[in-house]
């Protein structure tokens, strides 16, 4: 397990892919959102009335909504594709447990629950995220992980077979 650890920890995701994976996440999160707002006006008997309602809404509430439906968006995204978004389809990461398997869904509601707390994005100016600490997952490059894996798998299996 701690030879996972440290595959784990020595494949990690960049800041900056990390950067870009939010700033993907987010932009298709806003997507959704403006999409459901678009198709809301079309089907409302009074889209002005609409509008109205949504210049009135208590900022500090859309934000808390906001990053609950983003908490939430992004749990059903990493399930349903087993721990990415798209954005970390096109940077090429994964989100794994520190000690490299696949996260569960526990793990999983853990991680993206906690990107409701305020600020959380501001955490990975320190070396883990508040998301990612606390429920012990890390985002690694996929193929360097895999091969550093592989690599790891027949190391042992090199060194079993001369055991024989």
């Amino acid at each position: 397990m701690a030879k996972n650890t440290q595959l784990v920890e020595r494949n990690k995701a960049s800041k900056g892919l990390r950067l870009g994976n939010y700033l993907i996440d987010l932009a298709i999160f806003y997507g959704c959102i403006m999409g459901v707002f678009f198709v809301m006006g079309l089907i409302s008997q009074d889209p002005e009335a609409l509008i109205d309602d949504l210049d009135h809404v208590n900022p500090f509430l859309d934000r808390i909504l906001t990053l609950i439906l983003y908490a939430i968006y992004m749990f059903v995204i990493e399930i349903l594709l087993k721990g990415r978004s798209i954005g970390k389809f096109l940077t090429g990461t994964k989100v794994v447990t520190t000690d490299g398997n696949q996260p569960t869904m526990g793990d999983l509601f853990t991680r993206n629950i906690s990107r409701a707390v305020p600020f959380d994005q501001l955490s990975f100016l320190g070396n883990n995220g508040w998301h990612d600490s606390w429920s012990d997952t890390r985002v690694v490059r996929i193929k360097d992980y895999e091969t550093a894996l592989k690599l790891e798998k027949e190391m042992e299996m090199l060194g079993s077979a001369e055991n024989l």
